[in-house]
């Protein structure tokens, strides 16, 4: 298709691009070498390993792999202050431990210390699993292979669904990496995802593990690990709806789409009218640990109002120097009074205590009983500022409560965000 050619051209990097990046592995080789006990070895893994990456979004990443006798700390030790002798603008970043993140020369460099293990069974912690991720995809994949999953991999940034961290929530490097394996071209993996229902379970040998997402793909490292654990329900369904659209229409577009509209401040506190929720400094955390805290406080806020009679509609939040999870109501005010079904006027003893419980609010219609209740809220902002002390928001936000603002309209001015999110349209058909 010489659409995917001129894609392929776009992303994949040339001679002379893939020279200079050769050059820059092998000068981070040496100087990490030496900077590292003997007994430790050096592996370069993730996209540029295995050739998979795309032109101008490349990260290069190296695991220092230590033998047993070290420590956790001992390692994370070794390599931050490896790292700080040798990157640039460098921050000690948090996954199940410290690594390092910095830049060399322009690049972005991550340094990740884990042990050196002979099988998955020895594992220690997650990170001990990537070696064996860049192995296999290296010793499956051919250089045709890399070129069709540089062309899901943009398929899939163009959809928005590229990336498997908590802010994302969608398909990770390696569980593309693993689609073309399996199938062989990127077309071929279109031509499959536009047929998947409700339950999807992949994988490449006999491993019949039972998980518990809709789609599964086995870790075929890992056979007790979902490689496509991370994937949201909304993510899953926009990818199979776009392959769907991409095989009747094939487009650019969903390789490299238009921005959403354009929205200006004015019309975007129109449309936040009936938001409301919580803003806040944002926490000095990484993104994987705050996004599933402000899910969580954006559920928690959602339940209140629920309980207080509100009709919640969806839900929004966001982070960047600042942070706010929103909630949409039907209406910000309900009635002061609400209508309580009894039971039927037959059911005597069910009645006679109905009315004991509602004294003198009780009425008869329809055949039953009923009670106005005068309710304790009419004012979501008022119910939200009164019970948010005792609302689960996520162990980082419960420690700033004292900080937390009630707000709406005033996140308005992140114009990017919500023209994003108030676009109708998929990415592909802007």
């Amino acid at each position: 298709m010489k659409l995917l050619k001129e894609v392929l051209e776009k992303i994949k990097p040339k001679k002379d691009e893939e020279e200079k990046l050769k050059k820059i592995v092998e000068e981070l080789e040496k100087k990490i070498g030496e900077a590292i006990p003997s007994d430790a070895s050096l592996m370069l893994v993730g996209s540029v390993a295995k050739g998979t990456y795309l032109k101008n979004s490349l990260d290069i990443d190296f695991f220092v792999l230590f033998p047993k006798k070290y420590e956790k700390e001992e390692m994370e030790k070794i390599v931050i202050e490896a790292g700080k002798k040798i990157l640039h603008d460098y921050r000690i970043q948090y996954a199940e431990h410290p690594y390092i993140r910095g830049f060399y020369k322009g690049y972005q460099i991550d340094i990740v210390p884990c042990y050196r293990i002979k099988s998955i069974k020895e594992m220690k912690s997650a990170v001990d699993r990537t070696p064996f991720h860049t192995e296999f995809v290296k010793q499956n994949m051919d250089e045709r292979m890399r070129d069709e999953t540089r062309l899901l991999k943009q398929f899939l940034k163009g959809i928005g669904c590229y990336g498997a961290e908590a802010k994302i929530e969608g398909f990770s490097g390696y569980l593309a990496e693993l689609l073309i394996i399996k199938y062989g071209s990127f077309m071929d993996v279109v031509k499959n995802a536009s047929q998947w229902k409700e339950k999807i379970f992949l994988r490449l040998d006999n491993e019949k593990n039972i998980f518990s997402e809709r789609f599964v793909f086995v870790d075929p490292v890992d056979p007790d690990r979902n490689v496509a654990a991370a994937i949201s329900e909304e993510k899953l369904n926009i990818f199979i709806q776009a392959c769907k659209d991409f095989l009747k229409e094939p487009s650019i577009k969903f390789f490299f789409p238009n921005p959403a509209p354009k929205l200006s401040i004015e019309e975007i506190e129109k449309k936040l009218e009936n938001f409301i929720g919580i803003c806040f400094e944002k926490p000095n955390i990484v993104d994987d640990i705050l996004y599933p805290q402000l899910k969580k406080a954006a559920n928690s806020i959602e339940k209140l109002f629920i309980q207080y009679d509100f009709e919640p509609l969806r839900k929004a939040w966001y982070a960047n120097k600042e942070a706010f999870v929103l909630v949409e109501l039907r209406s910000k005010t309900i009635d002061e009074e609400k209508i309580h079904m009894g039971p039927p006027l037959k059911a005597k003893q069910h009645v006679e205590r109905f009315k004991m419980k509602w004294k003198e609010n009780v009425f008869e219609k329809d055949g039953r009983i009923w009670a106005k209740i005068k309710r304790k809220y009419t004012d979501a902002e008022k119910l939200l500022e009164d019970k948010l002390q005792e609302l689960s928001l996520g162990k980082n936000i419960d420690e700033i409560k004292e900080k937390i603002r009630i707000c709406g309209k005033e996140t308005a001015r992140f114009t990017d965000f919500w023209s994003e999110y108030f676009c109708k349209l998929p990415r592909w058909k802007r």
